[in-house]
């Protein structure tokens, strides 16, 4: 945040600077393959927890939190591919924002958006779907690195941070009744 400047005369720039000039250029690299783990790591939390039944009641309200988690980490993954504006990134974060035009009523050339409509006065567009909520404009550019490095940075790290602040309390909250891991931990070794 010190030395990357979201604009499109510096970003790239910057991110090589990042990596070569300034000191522990190597946070980086760490900060992106720590990325990479945590996305994976979430799968495969969530992938446990489905499989012992974790997400059952009582816990349902924690599934919930969890799953929201988890869209927040991709969420977080996404924003921050576009950070260093180079080709691969550009082009990436173009084909995943065209997908968001093709989402069920939100996206202007998805199912249903044609059912959207008041007195023949289209609400979805492509000037008000998903697509443009996601870049800020109707094509990557400066506005949409802006937005994602706001939502990179700071919007997205904060709602991460409540939510998990609430799973944790309330996986700290059902501690007092036995999971279905601890069932299954205490079958094998009790």
């Amino acid at each position: 945040m010190f030395y990357y400047r979201p604009t499109l005369e510096f970003a790239f720039n910057d991110i090589l600077a990042l990596r070569d000039v300034t000191t522990l250029g190597i946070m980086r690299e760490v900060h992106r393959w720590a990325a990479h783990a945590m996305v994976i790591t979430v799968w495969l939390h969530m992938y446990r927890v489905f499989l012992t039944g974790s997400y059952k009641p009582p816990r349902e309200f924690n599934w919930v939190i969890g799953v929201l988690l988890l869209v927040l980490t991709l969420l977080l993954s996404f924003t921050g591919y576009l950070l260093p504006w180079d080709q691969l990134a550009i082009w990436a974060i173009t084909v995943g924002s065209n997908m968001a035009r093709a989402t069920p009523f939100l996206g202007y050339e998805g199912p249903g958006a044609q059912l959207l409509n008041i007195g023949g006065y289209d609400l979805i567009t492509n000037g008000s779907d998903a697509r443009f909520l996601l870049l800020g404009s109707r094509f990557v550019g400066e506005a949409t690195l802006n937005r994602f490095y706001i939502l990179h940075c700071v919007a997205i790290p904060l709602v991460v941070s409540l939510l998990i602040a609430i799973h944790s309390g309330e996986f700290e909250k059902m501690a007092g009744s036995v999971s279905h891991c601890d069932s299954l931990v205490q079958g094998l070794y009790g």
